[in-house]
């Protein structure tokens, strides 16, 4: 299946000229194919935040968008590279869980290992399969390479499942499952589950009732608010919250729904 973009997810940062070499070889074989920068500041071998961050994106790219997501702690120990299809995209990743949330918004419809090493760069580096394994197997996927060529088809691929919230009566349990560069700290809980007179925790600190807008309060003050992609916050006006109260990615977070 053809592809006209190709979306990058990373944890490579943009100091570094790894996000650039692997454009660099896309484009080189690939001149047509237009690049989309997700971001490459996921938090370094962060594996949950990435399939965090390509699940809520997925929708908003262009149909048939190709999405190359690189976050690989295992890289050179003999892992899998996998190529995966839903109804409306396609994925190259590394097997180790990326895809794992994906099929909260599309079924997948095909796996299949990639080990045509012939569309592969002559030299492969151990350290950078990102570059020298997936960017060119992007190119040539998104130019239409049939999907016996990419490799076997592969069902043993590696998820773990997605943490839904739990409804215990008049209480919600999630917890924290990403944190953004502002800081704010998002859960699992999505609007459904609460009211804007719901009362929130994580941690020590408690916030009661929902606001608008992060501008609802005053500043530096605590709130909750439903984000971008309608998942609950935790965040601080124009301050960290993670960092003020010491909140991380699997923090447990309870929500009282009516009071």
């Amino acid at each position: 299946m053809k592809a006209s973009h190709i979306a990058l997810l990373s944890d490579f940062g943009t100091n570094d000229p790894f996000v650039a070499s692997m454009k660099g070889v896309i484009l080189s074989k690939n001149p047509k194919v237009s690049i989309i920068d997700i971001t490459h500041n996921i938090p370094p071998q962060d594996i949950k935040t990435c399939a965090f961050y390509l699940m809520v994106t997925m929708e908003y790219m262009p149909k048939n968008t190709l999405f190359l997501a690189v976050v690989d702690p295992y890289v050179g120990t003999g892992r899998a590279a996998l190529w995966i299809k839903t109804k409306n995209y396609q994925f190259l990743t590394p097997d180790n869980g990326i895809i794992s949330w994906i099929e909260e918004k599309e079924k997948i419809i095909e796996a299949r290992a990639l080990n045509n090493s012939s569309i592969f760069l002559d030299k492969i580096s151990m350290t950078f399969h990102g570059r020298d394994i997936l960017s060119p197997a992007a190119a040539q996927i998104a130019k239409g390479l049939s999907e016996e060529k990419i490799g076997p088809v592969f069902s043993d691929y590696r998820k773990f499942p997605y943490p839904h919230p739990v409804r215990i009566g008049n209480k919600v349990v999630g917890e924290i499952i990403a944190v953004d560069r502002f800081g704010n700290a998002i859960t699992n809980i999505t609007r459904e589950y609460i009211t804007i007179n719901s009362v929130f925790t994580v941690g020590e600190k408690t916030i009661s009732g929902l606001k608008p807008t992060y501008a609802s309060v005053a500043e530096k003050s605590a709130l909750c608010v439903i984000g971008a992609y309608d998942y609950l916050e935790f965040s601080v006006r124009n301050g960290d919250f993670a960092k003020e109260y010491g909140v991380k990615s699997g923090d447990k977070v309870e929500a009282i729904v009516e009071i």
